[in-house]
């Protein structure tokens, strides 16, 4: 009887070994990587670098082919950049709050208006009618989370789930907003 060579469930997955070849094409590419996705993403040099870098571990942890590795590595790294941006902005919008020396009245209905506490009164009804997970998924996305991390922070999720659980919370909140005068 052979030993099975299929991994045993809750093991951690095998990574393939090294190629050898990774230092060398650090040297030839990493300036060129950098320089490339500097000028497809709009950000601070230190975030193109962290970007980069991360490309790079992502190559030594799943060791793809090297056909066309340059391009394969761009791709990482920009999307990696993209999603270190979008990290930046929902930071800085809330530092920006914060140092506002707690005026939160700048950004929030006004206090004293009727109108506005019974709107709000109503959206969170609509909004507690809603499944939990469309209601979790939802808040995520109103906090600025992108799809792929709301993906990242509800574990066994895919990205087309998001989005489907996203699309049934709007027409969730259609539904039950009642018509406008």
């Amino acid at each position: 009887m052979q030993p099975s060579t299929e991994p045993t469930p809750g093991a951690p997955p095998q990574l393939p070994p090294p190629r050898g070849d990774e230092d060398r094409l650090y040297r030839q590419h990493h300036r060129d990587l950098q320089r490339a996705v500097g000028h497809a993403v709009r950000a601070p040099r230190e975030l193109i670098e962290d970007a980069c870098q991360t490309a790079w571990a992502i190559l030594l942890r799943t060791q793809p082919e090297r056909y066309a590795i340059f391009g394969w590595l761009r791709v990482v790294a920009i999307h990696e950049a993209y999603r270190l941006s979008a990290i930046d902005r929902r930071e800085a919008r809330l530092e920006r709050l914060l140092r506002d020396d707690g005026r939160w009245q700048d950004v929030t209905a006004d206090q004293g208006s009727l109108e506005n506490a019974i709107n709000a009164l109503e959206a969170l009804s609509v909004l507690a009618s809603l499944p939990q997970r469309q209601r979790t998924d939802l808040t995520l996305k109103v906090a600025g989370y992108s799809y792929d991390e709301i993906r990242t922070l509800t574990p066994g999720r895919t990205f087309t789930n998001v989005n489907k659980s996203l699309v049934k919370a709007r027409a969730g909140i259609r539904r039950a907003r009642p018509p406008r005068q």
